[in-house]
């Protein structure tokens, strides 16, 4: 593949007109305070509103989604990304650009670096019920599937390019557990991980898509099916 680009960024999108037009000339200021050619990847999947025009019209490149879920979109992003290194990043702005830069100067330490809510110095703004819900969750996945990771959920990450992209071929998961079966498939080809801490900040347009009731259930599944896959 030629590799156009140092740095492409992927966002997946439904939905997201109102935050895109904050989130991606955030990341373009990014980039240019690291120096970086850089490429912005919206995956959208198929959204009602303006946010294919928004998106294309502030120079990102649209991918329309043709699989399930969110699974399908950052397999369908990170595979068609045109560079060594690929950040994924919520629409919604949760996931501050400019924490991109502490994760660009750690990249050559991993293989894949999360911005994490759980380790010190790293926090999250959310209600109280959904805060219990995702820390123990992140728990019983750190335990049952012997994980380096505390926020194994997180979905602010930066990965090399050349080890996800297997591990993206193999993925079968349509929905927010994509986040463990990447972080196990890199780990089960001897990929290092770490993590760097990061505020996560409440969106800034719009609703959110997430449902706390199906959840649990799926995580069960994922713990079920990765159950004793992170080691080479």
């Amino acid at each position: 593949m030629s590799e156009a680009f140092d740095l492409t960024v992927v966002v997946p999108t439904l939905n997201e007109e109102g935050s895109l037009r904050q989130v991606l000339p955030r990341l373009k200021e990014t980039f240019s305070r690291l120096g970086v050619r850089g490429q912005i990847l919206v995956v959208d999947g198929r959204s009602k509103d303006a946010t294919v025009a928004v998106a294309e019209s502030l120079g990102a490149r649209v991918l329309v989604q043709t699989a399930r879920g969110l699974g399908g979109a950052l397999r369908e992003g990170l595979l068609a990304a045109e560079s060594p290194w690929v950040a994924v990043v919520d629409a919604d702005g949760s996931h501050p650009p400019e924490v991109l830069a502490q994760m660009w100067a750690r990249r050559n330490e991993a293989d894949l670096v999360i911005a994490s809510r759980y380790v010190p110095g790293g926090s999250a703004v959310m209600d109280p019920l959904r805060q219990v819900l995702s820390r123990s969750l992140n728990v019983v996945a750190r335990l049952v599937l012997d994980l380096p990771a505390r926020d194994s959920s997180g979905g602010f990450r930066l990965y090399r390019a050349e080890l996800v992209r297997p591990v993206c071929a193999a993925a079968i998961a349509t929905d927010f557990t994509i986040q463990q079966e990447l972080l196990v498939g890199i780990l089960s080809r001897g990929g290092r991980v770490l993590e760097v801490p990061f505020r996560y900040e409440p969106r800034i347009d719009g609703a959110s898509k997430a449902s706390a009731l199906r959840l649990a259930p799926a995580y069960v599944r994922m713990l079920l099916r990765l159950r004793g896959r992170s080691r080479p």
